[in-house]
């Protein structure tokens, strides 16, 4: 298939997914799809989606996360946990100070990192509707701080686990030092 209005061997990118796309997909996680469209449609636009079938999520805190990118700016840790875990999914629970990685499914299974949880089969993540980027100060309600760009991608496990490792060294020291 050719794009007639493209330069002749100039490549042209797809469009990236409708928000709608990345929305179906984490619905298809949960058992019954329709569910989540009407939890994203309630005041908490936050729906409970059971994990181990299309992802698992490492459940890490907000301390681990800050110690690993020397900023407690929540816009600041979003922009370089999408560098370091290249544009994988994270929700930001801010009220519980936690940080949500999305992960493959299988990633809890082999798991060993005491510093960060990961959660999988036997466990629903709230996860905010796929349009929700911002953090509102007045609600702290979740939100995508580094938003799904297309259906299945997903963190590498040893990014997230980069990050887990050198942040939970980080808050060791600092509380040793404070000891």
């Amino acid at each position: 298939m050719t794009n007639s209005t493209a330069r002749s061997g100039a490549f042209t990118p797809p469009s990236p997914p409708s928000t709608g796309e990345v929305e179906a997909w984490l619905a298809s996680a949960h058992p019954s799809s329709a569910a989540p469209h009407r939890e994203w449609s309630s005041a908490a636009r936050l729906a409970l989606i059971p994990l181990g079938r299309l992802f698992e999520a490492v459940r890490i805190p907000a301390a681990v996360a800050h110690y690993a990118f020397a900023s407690h700016d929540p816009s600041v840790v979003s922009r370089r946990l999408a560098r370091h875990l290249q544009g994988g999914p994270v929700v930001h629970d801010p009220e519980g100070r936690r940080y949500y990685a999305l992960v493959p499914p299988g990633t809890a299974a082999n798991w060993r990192a005491p510093a960060a949880q990961c959660l999988g089969e036997g466990t629903y993540l709230g996860v905010p509707r796929p349009d929700l980027t911002e953090l509102d100060e007045g609600t702290l309600a979740s939100y995508w701080a580094v938003p799904m760009t297309r259906p299945g991608k997903l963190c590498d496990p040893t990014d997230v686990l980069a990050l887990v490792m050198v942040g939970g060294c980080l808050a060791d020291d600092d509380n040793e030092a404070a000891s």
